[in-house]
C-alpha cells in the first residue's frame, strides 16, 4: 500500500524528475526546469522540502505536494501534481488532503495557492477541498516602444532593499491582502539577482532586465485606487527601456495595477490565475 513520505527524503533529481513530467503538458507549457537550475527554482518558491510530501511507487514518485510554511501562519501549496498515468488514482487528493492538514496542525489561518483559471480539473479539486478564489491574476504584454520620449515621466529608484522593506510593511500592516507569493517582499527577498526598483507616490514597481530584448515586471502595487502614480511608472518603463519587450506573468491584480497596465496599452493574455485559500477558524 502507497504511503506518503517527506519530499527530503528523495534524491533531487527524481523529484525534479516527477514535476518534469507532472506538468508535461501543462496547460501554460512544460516547466523546462533543468538539472542545475532546480535548486534556485525550490528556493524562489520558498519550498521547504522536509514540510513537502511524495506517493511513491518503490523508487519511483508518482505524485507530489510541494509548500512552504510562512512566519505569518499561512502555507502556500507551491507546486503540486502527479504523474499523467496516475491522474484520478487519488494519490495528488490523499497528498492535497495531508497538506491541508499539516498547515491546520500548525495553526496557520490559511492555506492558499494559485491555480489558471482555465485548468478546470484541479480547480474542481482545490474546491472540493475548501479552497475559495480569493482574487484573480492576470499577466500582460507590451511590444516595444522603439522611440524613447524626449521627455520622461518622474520617479524615485530605490534600491532592492528599500522596495522589499517597502512590501513587507504593505503586507504586515493589512494596507492590501492577498499578494500572490511570487510579487511578495520575501520573494523579492529570495530573488538570485536584486530586482530594480522605482516608485513614484502610492506605487512601486521591481523589474529584472532578462536580456537585451526582455524586460519582466516582478511586482507592481499601487495603494491608490486610481493607479495614477502605477500609470506614469508603467510610462517611464516603456521610455528608458523603448527597445524591450515587456511582459508581467499571471501573477497581477487588477486593483494593484492591473487597471494601469491595461490602461497603457498592455495587452491581458489569454490564460489567468487565481489566488485560492482553504481557511481555518483557529
Amino acid at each position: 500500500m502507497r504511503a506518503a513520505s517527506a519530499a527530503s527524503d528523495w534524491p533531487a533529481e527524481a523529484l525534479r524528475e516527477a514535476f518534469h513530467d507532472a506538468f508535461s503538458d501543462y496547460i501554460a507549457g512544460p516547466p523546462g526546469v533543468e538539472p542545475e537550475a532546480w535548486p534556485g527554482f525550490l528556493r524562489r518558491q520558498g519550498i521547504d522540502l522536509a514540510a513537502s510530501r511524495v506517493m511513491a511507487d518503490a523508487d519511483r514518485i508518482v505524485a507530489f505536494a510541494l509548500v512552504a510554511p510562512q512566519p505569518d501562519r499561512r502555507t502556500r501549496l507551491a507546486t503540486m501534481g502527479a504523474r499523467p498515468e496516475e491522474r484520478g488514482s487519488g494519490a495528488a487528493r490523499t497528498l492535497l488532503a495531508e497538506a491541508i492538514a499539516d498547515s491546520r496542525r500548525r495553526g496557520d489561518r490559511w492555506i492558499e495557492l494559485e491555480v489558471f483559471a482555465q485548468n478546470s480539473r484541479a480547480s474542481a479539486l482545490y474546491r472540493s477541498h475548501g479552497f475559495v478564489a480569493v482574487t484573480e491574476l492576470f499577466g500582460f504584454e507590451r511590444a516595444p516602444a522603439l522611440l524613447a520620449a524626449s521627455e520622461t515621466e518622474a520617479f524615485d529608484a530605490v534600491e532592492a532593499a528599500d522596495a522589499i522593506a517597502w512590501l513587507q510593511d504593505v503586507e504586515q500592516y493589512g494596507k492590501v491582502d492577498a499578494l500572490p507569493w511570487q510579487v511578495s517582499a520575501r520573494a523579492m527577498a529570495l530573488a538570485a539577482t536584486p530586482p530594480m526598483a522605482w516608485r513614484r507616490g502610492s506605487a512601486q514597481l521591481m523589474f529584472h532586465l532578462r536580456s537585451e530584448r526582455e524586460l519582466v515586471v516582478a511586482s507592481l502595487v499601487d495603494l491608490d485606487a486610481r493607479q495614477h502614480d502605477a500609470r506614469a511608472l508603467l510610462r517611464a518603463l516603456a521610455q528608458w527601456h523603448p527597445q524591450h519587450a515587456l511582459a508581467m506573468p499571471q501573477l497581477q491584480r487588477m486593483d494593484l495595477g492591473g487597471d494601469a497596465m491595461q490602461a497603457e496599452g498592455w495587452l491581458r493574455m489569454t490564460l489567468h490565475q487565481q489566488l485560492m485559500r482553504c481557511r481555518f477558524d483557529n
